[in-house]
């Protein structure tokens, strides 16, 4: 089978998020299983920058937005013959730092940016005869590809035959823009509608790519539930609800070759669970990077989080003070909301010795707060998957999560007296309720000594460590998905 896959960013190209790590090790994923995979994304400055080799196709496409047209140049890089990355390269709108805007907000021309991406994208499949089986399409800045496909193109073979699959990894993020935008698409104004992109008045991508996509899907089971109802649909409920039966939610997984403290190049010292004591060294190392004066043995909480309510950065300033009160340490890396970073600063002056706060965000200290800590806090207010818990249970280091998406869903409240469970959990969005899971937790770390081989917390720490959570095991899946998409594609075209 050959895969279109479409994004907003994919490593080792360009990336903000997570999602640049999971298309790429998705990719590696399915060309493992056989099969071809064709990656397009814009041509950012980051692409440019990111020192892989990239090459011009030759082609050059005239891609019409509003009055005007732009030039549109196709280059590639091949990277393995079953990998292909494409770039859609058009200097005035992705020849800029940051990919969809700066610490200021996000860039005031997003709209006619992936408007013209997603037009290009189409138009680069006709251009260089990619007999692709399926089109995957991520997130909003892609939602009106299948718009296209079944507009705009649907007279074209090649591209009518093409099935749709679409991805939503965050309802939050849906691409909301002024109805006065509608012109950039190209589409008649009868697509701003209800049953169209009309979103309370405005234009919604997102909206588009759940439209009109043949198959839908999210990035865990519980996170397809969680959609479906008003808190955490946010408006689309209703069409969530509408397309039920061919929304599917599928974990996402992870990519161990980066994420094994056996082979961790960010790490001061290996470990594994036939071999912990490295996982000490990393603790200790920790305590000396944030300049705590933290004895080893005292309970170690981390967390690396974007500084954003979402995320429940608000409830964990509600609760640090208290949590300190329980003899703990606590390192804390991130950014985001400058209100957030000021408290935060504010807070760790007040418990300089044993909570230490860096403003900023770099791979090499989220490996090692992963690998260092005891605990790792999660709080989100919700989570459609979330990597980091599942990052923990490969380095032994225990999650907290609130019931959340994909943390309820890969999180089970540890049961000391059968031993089943993998970590603590909490539902409420209290002070009281975290704190609760976080005393459950010490209550087991305290209750014997963490490094000896029989203890109750060491073998919680080594069941966790086999655990699989590959992408490896999440690729059939998509297989899947994709397969029941061409199926329904066929069959509406009388095949």
């Amino acid at each position: 089978m050959h895969i279109l896959m479409v994004t907003p960013e994919a490593n080792p190209f360009a990336r903000s998020g997570g999602l640049a790590e999971g298309i790429n090790a998705l990719s590696w994923a399915l060309v493992r299983l056989g099969h071809q995979v064709s990656v397009v994304l814009p041509l950012y400055r980051q692409v440019r920058e990111s020192g892989q080799p990239i090459s011009f196709t030759g082609q050059t496409l005239s891609i019409p937005i509003s009055w005007k047209t732009l030039p549109a140049e196709i280059h590639y890089s091949k990277i393995d013959p079953r990998l292909n990355f494409y770039f859609i390269g058009q200097d005035a709108l992705f020849n800029r730092e940051g990919l969809y805007g700066t610490a200021y907000g996000a860039f005031e021309d997003n709209a006619e940016r992936f408007i013209f991406f997603s037009r290009a994208v189409v138009e680069m499949v006709e251009a260089l005869n990619l007999d692709a089986d399926i089109c995957h399409c991520h997130e909003w800045q892609t939602g009106l590809v299948p718009v296209y496909l079944r507009t705009l193109y649907n007279d074209r073979p090649r591209l009518q035959k093409l099935a749709a699959v679409y991805t939503v990894h965050n309802v939050g993020y849906q691409g909301l823009f002024s109805s006065f935008d509608m012109p950039l698409t190209g589409l008649g104004w009868e697509y701003l509608s209800p049953k169209g992109l009309e979103f309370y008045g405005k234009i919604n991508l997102m909206k588009g790519g759940l439209v009109y996509a043949d198959l839908l899907s999210t990035v865990s089971a519980k996170y397809r539930e969680e959609i479906l109802t008003p808190e955490y649909g946010f408006g689309l409920e209703g069409l969530f609800q509408e397309r039920a039966q061919e929304l599917y939610g599928i974990l996402e997984g992870v990519d161990y070759n980066r994420w094994d403290p056996a082979h961790d190049p960010y790490l001061p010292a290996a470990y594994g669970p036939d071999n912990l004591a490295g996982k000490k060294e990393c603790k200790a190392a920790l305590i000396r990077r944030f300049g705590l004066n933290l004895e080893v043995g005292t309970p170690l909480i981390g967390l690396t989080t974007r500084f954003f309510e979402r995320k429940g950065i608000d409830l964990l300033e509600n609760s640090l003070d208290d949590l300190m009160g329980l003899g703990v340490g606590f390192v804390v890396q991130g950014t985001g909301e400058e209100r957030h970073q000021y408290l935060l600063q504010e807070i760790s002056q007040r418990h300089a010795s044993r909570l230490g706060v860096t403003i900023g965000y770099t791979d090499e200290l989220s490996h090692q707060i992963i690998a260092g800590a005891d605990l790792f806090l999660m709080p989100s207010r919700y989570e459609p998957c979330g990597l980091d818990q599942l990052y923990c249970l490969r380095y032994g280091t225990l999650p907290v999560v609130r019931a959340t998406g994909g943390l309820d869903e890969t999180i089970q409240e540890f049961n000391p007296n059968s031993g089943q469970g993998n970590g603590f959990k909490f539902s409420g969005y209290t002070p009281v309720e975290l704190l609760g899971a976080v005393q459950r937790a010490l209550a087991i770390y305290q209750d014997q000594s963490v490094w000896q081989d029989q203890s109750v917390w060491q073998g919680l720490m080594r069941k966790n460590m086999t655990l699989d959570f590959s992408w490896d095991t999440v690729a059939p899946k998509y297989l899947d998905l994709y397969q029941c998409a061409r199926a329904k594609r066929l069959s509406l075209l009388g095949g």
